[in-house]
């Protein structure tokens, strides 16, 4: 899964933020109007990918308990474990950050792929949704058109707005929101071990804990803090971007966009309100303070709207040092003149 979670959780039912949409699918197996088709969205690091297997192993339990947990020791429970139920089906790229390709989907509609072998329900998981190319998006379609009885597929992105809206109607969507601030710390304190950096975490991680928590085990504060560093200098002047653009090129692209992004928005926060604003580095007020003084609103601005058009590319750019050289050269030139 994308978002991993941490070991001591998963024996839960679902994370504390989650239970509302847990108790409504809960609620409508009992009655027996489990919906055939789900969209789950939301921001990643909340936990979607982790609620899209449990409410699999759950529907495919043959002995689950009260709140809809799986018992964990039938059959059912034993075949998901060892990866080898015949009703269960998780589809993604076949390289991370590619497409999910037309055959791919055509391989589980037909061959009778979509009646269950056991006589109960019938799961197939796909995500990110958001990565079915364009064949592949309307041979789902058909398949979402004519539902097989006690077939549940489950759509699983943090990009719903890329799903064409043909798909989206389709499905019962489920939207998850970061929890407030008080939860996710109190989940977060049990997990990660230098609780200081908490709500620094939660704040990079744009609320998503489980997000935070990968940042945590993943050293990112170190990595960011060098970045943070180098876009100071390369301001200056006293750093070349393209050296820094090569570094860069062999980072994971979406937390380097991530990172670029989030500095440059805190910036024109800051530019427009110093003290007040709402900012995402928290730790770095006081220098980005000094910084807003030095640069230009306008090409402040245009170099935002080019990191968005980053995000949006991303993965599709064929040469990604030229790309970040590009950008960070912006950067260097947005001094006030």
């Amino acid at each position: 899964m994308d978002e991993h979670l941490p070991v001591d959780v998963k024996d839960a039912a679902v994370l504390p933020w989650q239970e509302s949409n847990w108790d409504r699918l809960v609620t409508a197996k009992k009655s027996g109007r489990m919906p055939h088709a789900l969209l789950l969205t939301g921001s990643v690091g909340l936990g979607k990918s982790w609620f899209a297997h449990r409410l699999a192993a759950a529907l495919l339990c043959n002995d689950p308990r009260e709140d809809g947990r799986p018992c964990g020791s039938c059959q059912g429970c034993r075949l998901l474990h060892a990866e080898t139920h015949p009703d269960f089906t998780w589809i993604q790229p076949e390289v991370p950050g590619k497409a999910i390709k037309i055959d791919t989907i055509r391989e589980f509609t037909q061959k009778g792929a979509l009646t269950s072998r056991s006589g109960g329900f019938k799961l197939i998981i796909i995500e990110p949704a958001d990565a079915l190319n364009t064949a592949a998006a309307n041979s789902l379609l058909k398949t979402l058109e004519e539902p097989v009885e006690r077939t549940v597929i489950i759509l699983v992105t943090a990009n719903a707005g890329r799903l064409p809206a043909t798909i989206r109607s389709r499905c019962q969507r489920y939207h998850f929101a970061p929890p407030d601030e008080g939860t996710a710390l109190t989940w977060l304190d049990k997990q990660v071990q230098d609780t200081a950096d908490a709500r620094l975490l939660l704040s990079l991680a744009s609320g998503g804990p489980l997000l935070a928590v990968k940042y945590a085990r993943d050293g990112i504060l170190a990595e960011r803090a060098k970045m943070i560093d180098e876009l100071v200098a390369m301001l200056q002047g006293t750093q070349d971007p393209i050296p820094v653009a090569q570094r860069w090129s062999n980072l994971e692209q979406d937390g380097v966009v991530k990172w670029f992004s989030g500095w440059v928005i805190d910036l024109i926060r800051v530019k427009i309100a110093a003290e007040s604003a709402n900012i995402i580095n928290v730790d770095q007020r006081e220098r980005l303070q000094a910084l807003a003084r030095k640069v230009n609103s306008k090409r402040l601005y245009a170099l935002m709207d080019r990191l968005f058009d980053a995000n949006r590319t991303l993965g599709a750019q064929l040469n990604t040092q030229m790309q970040l050289e590009s950008l960070l050269l912006d950067w260097a030139g947005i001094g006030v003149e």
